[in-house]
């Protein structure tokens, strides 16, 4: 990973305890990418080195590694006539979410607002 304030091995170490993983190294880009958007998303002036925010990437990360499988696991092959068995992926997504925001809360004197969802509208020349 490149040169970044907040403890990446802490973090592949928390994404791999999370996701459940012997070894979350096949999956290091997607930690990289957490850490990378944690930091986005920091105010001013934050204490970049608090433990906090590893648990935070970290929840990021599996979130976005249990998107990538359920939506694997979406793409069952049949043989011509048979029907698909049809399973839940997206408890393991819901109860990610819930971690994510759980670990964002926690860290939330760290890091700006999160998005509203609401509209934003631009004058466009």
């Amino acid at each position: 990973m490149a040169e970044s304030a907040i403890c990446e091995a802490k973090v592949m170490q928390l994404f791999a305890l999370f996701a459940c993983l012997e070894t979350a190294d096949p999956w290091r880009g997607i930690a990289e990418a957490a850490v990378a958007q944690t930091e986005r998303e920091l105010r001013d002036g934050a204490d970049c080195t608090d433990v906090r925010l590893c648990y935070y990437a970290a929840a990021l990360a599996n979130l976005q590694y249990r998107r990538l499988i359920a939506a694997q696991g979406a793409l069952s092959p049949t043989y011509a006539g048979s029907v698909s068995a049809k399973r839940d992926d997206t408890v393991p997504c819901t109860l990610a979410e819930r971690l994510c925001l759980a670990y964002r809360e926690a860290a939330s004197d760290l890091l700006r607002e999160a998005p509203s969802g609401s509209f934003v509208f631009r004058g466009i020349r």
